[in-house]
C-alpha cells in the first residue's frame, strides 16, 4: 500500500512538473512570437521610410499573423503603406477596420487623425473634417498634431493635383478651402 502511494505521489509530482514546464515553454513561445511580431513591425516601418510600400504592407501583414490575429497597429501600418502607394480607398478602409478594434481613447484619436489625413488626400473634405474633429474630441491635446496632419495631407494633395494638372494655379483651385476644426 505504501509502495502504491509513493508511486502515485511520484506520478502526480511528475505530471505536475510536466504541466508546469509545458506552461513555461508555452510562455516562452508566446514571448518569442511577440518579439518576432515587434521585429516585423520595425522592419515594416523601415520599409515605409524607404518608400517600399508593397514590402511594408507585406511585413505589417506578417506582423499581424505573428501577433496571432487582430492587431490594430498592424492594420494602421498596412493603411499607411496603401496610402503611400496612392491607394487612398484601401487605406481608408483598413484604417476603419483598425478603428473597430481599438478601445483606448488615445489610440482611437491617433487612428482618427490618420483617417482624416487619408480622407483629405482623397479629397473628401467633409469626412476628413469629421475624422479630425473626432480625434480632437477624444484627445484635445492632439490639436497641433491634427493641424500638422491636415496641413501635410493638403500639401501632398496640392502637389499631386499640380503634377496632374501641370500648373500650380489649377492644382490649388481644386483643393477648395481648408476644413475648419472646432
Amino acid at each position: 500500500m505504501i509502495t502504491r502511494f509513493r508511486t502515485l505521489s511520484t506520478l502526480a509530482a511528475l505530471a505536475f512538473t510536466f504541466a508546469v514546464s509545458s506552461a513555461w515553454a508555452g510562455d516562452a513561445t508566446i514571448q518569442t512570437i511577440h518579439e518576432d511580431s515587434v521585429r516585423a513591425m520595425a522592419r515594416a516601418e523601415s520599409f515605409l521610410q524607404q518608400k517600399q510600400y508593397k514590402r511594408a504592407a507585406a511585413e505589417f501583414e506578417r506582423a499581424s499573423e505573428l501577433a496571432g490575429g487582430s492587431c490594430p497597429d498592424c492594420l494602421l501600418g498596412v493603411a499607411r503603406a496603401y496610402s503611400g502607394a496612392g491607394q487612398q480607398d484601401a487605406a481608408i478602409q483598413v484604417t476603419r477596420m483598425a478603428l473597430a478594434l481599438l478601445s483606448s481613447p488615445d489610440s482611437r484619436a491617433q487612428a482618427y487623425n490618420q483617417l482624416g489625413a487619408f480622407l483629405t488626400l482623397k479629397g473628401d473634405m467633409g469626412a476628413a473634417r469629421e475624422a479630425f474633429q473626432k480625434a480632437l474630441d477624444l484627445d484635445a491635446g492632439m490639436a497641433s498634431r491634427v493641424r500638422s496632419s491636415m496641413a501635410d495631407a493638403l500639401l501632398k494633395r496640392a502637389s499631386s493635383a499640380q503634377a496632374v494638372a501641370g500648373s500650380p494655379a489649377e492644382g490649388a483651385e481644386s483643393l477648395g478651402t481648408a476644413p475648419q476644426l472646432q
